[in-house]
């Protein structure tokens, strides 16, 4: 299909909304929380930003692993697994390593590794480095010079950790008026631009970034009014977006993690301030109950859709701030059938066998940037250990991204040269294939796919007591093609195909292709070995 054509069909699925708002933005114009609305910042009446600090998060072990404190002192910087060398007077506007990475450097999750390690040591040098960076950030990003440093995802992002951060150090800083003014009145400025430029065009998780930030500065702020708005609008992307189920809809469990942790943090700011935070309570209940679900015996973020193990908070650290301060214990769950996730859990020769299948759709239908074509797709962990897994995502902006988001890419089952989706672009699909569950046990689960095409494929996953046994099936004389990905050696496997369980990270694997016709079993033992059976 030619150009025209495949942004024909990628229109189809948006909403007339974003279409008008995609423009709207090209052309310059704003798109407003409230036409006319402007936010008012009562710098004389704001709230200690304690009340914005939860030191389980901000400093979760997992999360500060990724960072080197020290090498920012040495003009360095290691992000998404990638190191650079910095002139903090410049580094801003530069083109380095990828859009993305250059984003991470504008959220500025470094300054809670510098404050942990100040607390940690009492060594001034990281209170007064962090301190540092954020001037040097205010002075060389001016508003009307804009790029990424203003870009709507990159301040909803930033401000949460520059208020993260004062609230961690709030003692340190209190008499320090000066830095202090020139924070607030960034962040002033910060929260207005917001407020005028919402990703009204992307919605979903960018969306809702976008609102959570504007709930954190509105209670920074005390400015009631635009809490008011920006809470009921939240209140409504909450309702679209948190499936009853629990899952965040857009099917990341990364992304689920990072939403979580956007509305814990909404959730604590709101009652620390006492404004109405009940409402909350069963979303947080449901999506805890799905992420320990997910990770539970997992060991990792399971890679269905964008997502990788170094970007959200830990699942420890998001259950232990549930609990800490909202009481909230997760229930494991084996069935989340508004995401289409599939869960089972096994004994085998005093070993815990972990399965989670893939039936469901893409995504909302507005919002297919993350979706990968993993339908039908499974991982499968031994003692918390990856076994059988999905390729990963590795980058946004790379020249192997769409391989990454194919179904050859995935631990499923396809038709020989068509793959599920119409994945054109790093963010892009047109015309959409779809999943449907057919049948499920305890120990078994059937579901069929439709690609865009029209073709079908059914896989059978059984759990037996010695193995795997997985029965794919296409229609009439169909070539199909089922593969599966190794973290150990394997019999009649391949090696040397690409691994990224997080993100700027890329490692090998063994993969098994079995091609046939109409019909495909494949048996793989619990000890690892894999096995055909005919």
């Amino acid at each position: 299909m030619g150009k025209v054509g495949l942004y024909i069909n990628t229109i189809k699925h948006l909403k007339a909304s974003q279409v008008f708002y995609r423009v709207w933005r090209k052309v310059g114009r704003r798109t407003p929380l409230k036409r006319w609305h402007v936010p008012q910042t009562n710098m004389k009446t704001m709230p200690s930003p304690v009340k914005f600090a939860m030191p389980e998060l901000d400093f979760d072990s997992a999360f500060l692993a990724r960072f080197d404190p020290d090498e920012l002192f040495e003009g360095q910087i290691s992000l998404l697994n990638h190191t650079e060398s910095i002139d903090w007077a410049s580094c801003w506007r530069e083109r380095l390593s990828t859009p993305l990475w250059q984003y991470n450097l504008h959220y500025f999750e470094y300054l809670l590794p510098l404050a942990d390690q100040y607390i940690n040591s009492g060594d001034k040098r990281y209170l007064l480095k962090a301190k540092e960076l954020i001037l040097l950030w205010i002075i060389n990003n001016p508003r009307d010079e804009a790029g990424a440093a203003w870009d709507s995802y990159t301040i909803s992002m930033r401000v949460a950790n520059w208020l993260a951060f004062i609230g961690e150090l709030s003692d340190d800083l209190q008499d320090d008026h000066e830095f202090l003014e020139q924070v607030n009145d960034s962040l002033a400025l910060q929260y207005f631009h917001l407020s005028q430029y919402l990703e009204k065009d992307l919605l979903a998780n960018h969306y809702l970034e976008n609102l959570k930030a504007l709930v954190l500065l509105s209670i920074y702020f005390n400015d009631k009014k635009t809490l008011n708005l920006a809470l009921k609008e939240l209140k409504r992307q909450v309702h679209e977006q948190i499936l009853p189920d629990g899952m965040h809809f857009e099917l990341s469990p990364m992304y689920h993690k990072i939403v979580l942790e956007d509305l814990l943090r909404v959730a604590f700011a709101l009652r620390n301030s006492g404004f109405d935070y009940e409402w909350l309570m069963p979303v947080l209940q449901n999506m805890a109950d799905c992420l320990y679900s997910l990770e539970h015996y997992a060991g990792r973020t399971p890679l269905f859709n964008d997502s990788g193990d170094n970007i959200a908070k830990s699942k420890d650290a998001l259950l232990e701030s549930l609990l800490a301060r909202f009481g909230i214990v997760p229930v494991y769950k084996d069935c989340f059938p508004d995401a289409g996730y599939y869960l089972f859990e096994k004994e085998s020769g005093g070993h815990i066998i972990k399965i989670i299948v893939d039936a469901g759709k893409a995504g909302p239908k507005y919002a297919l940037g993350h979706a990968h074509c993993d339908a039908l797709s499974f991982e499968a962990f031994v003692d918390d250990e990856p076994w059988i897994v999905n390729c990963g995502t590795y980058a946004y902006q790379d020249k192997n991204r769409l391989w990454y988001k194919s179904a050859e890419a995935h631990s499923t089952v396809m038709v020989e040269g068509s793959d599920q989706h119409e994945c054109w672009a790093p963010f892009r699909v047109a015309r959409c294939g779809k999943a449907t569950l057919e049948q499920r046990n305890s120990c078994s689960i059937q579901a069929s796919f439709v690609n865009y095409k029209g073709e079908r494929v059914r896989r059978t996953l059984r759990i037996l007591e010695q193995g795997l046994e997985i029965v794919d099936e296409g229609e009439c004389d169909a070539d199909i093609v089922s593969t599966f990905y190794f973290c150990n050696s394997v019999k009649d496997a391949e090696w040397g195909l690409w691994y990224s369980p997080a993100f700027g990270q890329e490692g090998e694997l063994y993969r098994l292709i079995r091609r046939g016709q109409q019909r495909l079993c494949t048996f793989i033992n619990f000890d690892g070995r894999g096995e055909d059976v005919e």
